[in-house]
């Protein structure tokens, strides 16, 4: 009994002196030993979160990311996972906040406007809290964060129709912060056809090439998640600088075409790229992906009915369908199955082009395990039971993004040179 409460006294201690994962995320069956050097290494790296959705309800619900979210549930019912607290429990470095202008805005108009008020709240929430937040657009800025103990706050578009089709706004959404763009979202536009959506441009149009062209030249990272297979070829074809997919996973661990093909990683690792792995168990697991999809087609007549019934109060509607769910329940993927596919990929093309994407926020449940982004440091206990190095899991914690996002950056300022396989800038054309 004294050897327990020593030990949770300990964890306890870590917790508060480190800003860490609480002792509360040990898994019943941990090695304490191992645990303790995830810990320590969650603590030591520069860890960056290639994807989190929180954006949207900090507009639409008003949120404060200094409010607790836990236990709590977004609007449309789905729980929370971020909040300023769950971010210093993570160790996360660096949060790519989504500026994700959806489908349905798409179609009926407004999506600059909607990026804009989005780009305005996270610029808010770092105005209010400075002493949390910073700022940031460049690799530098990223590790200076680190040294100030200060979460570093980016900003990526998902939804290349953003732009409505001007070169003029792609600069000056770069101008206001944005350092990536996913190109689609789940509708197929203009310029570039989605995963999902219908083929309109067999790939990317001739401007969807300059977008790619134009991005190269400013710094942008171009985001391979979301878009066609045949997208993410194009993009490879042209792009002269690394390219991301910044929350995206392995086709070869789960058959699911918001997951990158093998043929695709490895272009992505001749890239010098990086594929940053969703954490949305449906994107992780077949099974789970067959179960929710079987569930929805079962329960939507039930789901439509207390729609009708609770038309007129959201809140009855999302406890009432949440309950139904809970009643219906599904296999839900383990957070070990985020390993699986850093698994794949280190063995299909090495364990430099490889990190994290979580979608927090942007996924109705995570891996089973996981509650929210405190939760991060599992992952890290997952690869050191898996034997992976110190150096290995702090390149997938950030240090591969860091690379590659320095040498898109050193791209853009030499303009006439691309990155060769082993990393090395090497001049191109005359």
């Amino acid at each position: 009994m004294k050897k327990t409460i020593s030990l949770l006294l300990f964890f306890c201690i870590i917790s508060a002196f480190s800003g860490q994962i609480s002792a509360q995320t040990m898994p019943k069956d941990a090695d304490k030993k191992l645990w303790e050097k995830a810990l320590q290494i969650q603590r030591k790296a520069v860890i960056v979160d290639g994807h989190n959705d929180i954006t949207s309800p900090m507009v639409d619900e008003d949120l404060d990311l200094s409010a607790n979210t836990v236990g709590k549930f977004h609007r449309d019912g789905d729980p929370f996972h971020t909040d300023l607290a769950r971010f210093k429990a993570s160790g996360i470095t660096a949060e790519f906040f989504s500026i994700y202008v959806s489908g349905t805005d798409y179609q009926k108009g407004g999506k600059m406007r909607r990026a804009m008020e989005l780009i305005d709240a996270t610029n808010r929430e770092i105005e209010k809290h400075p002493a949390q937040l910073t700022a940031c657009t460049t690799a530098a800025d990223i590790r200076q964060a680190k040294k100030q103990n200060k979460i570093c706050a980016l900003m990526g578009i998902e939804g290349g129709y953003v732009i409505e089709n001007s070169l003029y706004a792609l600069r000056n959404f770069y101008r206001l912060g944005i350092r990536y763009m996913t190109l689609t979202h789940n509708v197929s536009h203009d310029w570039a056809d989605a995963h999902r959506g219908e083929v309109k441009n067999n790939g990317l149009s001739d401007f969807g090439k300059e977008v790619v062209r134009e991005m190269n030249r400013l710094g942008m990272l171009v985001d391979i998640s979301h878009v066609s297979d045949k997208v993410m070829n194009d993009v490879l074809d042209i792009s002269t600088a690394p390219v991301i997919a910044s929350h995206s996973g392995a086709r070869g661990v789960a058959n699911h075409t918001r997951n990158v093909p093998d043929d695709v990683l490895k272009r992505v690792a001749k890239n010098g790229g990086v594929i940053m792995i969703n954490f949305y168990p449906s994107f992780l697991d077949e099974r789970t992906n067959r179960e929710e999809n079987e569930r929805s087609a079962k329960l939507k007549s039930q789901i439509d009915g207390l729609r009708e019934i609770y038309k007129n109060d959201p809140n009855g509607f999302n406890e009432a369908e949440r309950k139904l769910l809970n009643e219906n329940p599904i296999y839900i993927a383990s957070y070990t199955r985020i390993v699986d596919h850093i698994d794949h990929i280190k063995k299909t093309v090495g364990i430099d082009y490889v990190g994290l994407g979580s979608d927090f926020d942007g996924v109705p449940f995570l891996p089973e395990g996981m509650n929210g982004m405190e939760d991060l440091v599992l992952v890290t206990y997952e690869m050191l039971k898996r034997g992976y190095s110190e150096t290995e899991i702090r390149k997938v914690l950030g240090e591969n993004f860091l690379r590659a996002f320095a040498q898109a950056e050193a791209v853009a300022k030499i303009g006439t040179r691309k990155i060769s396989a082993d990393g090395s800038l090497k001049k191109i054309g005359k």
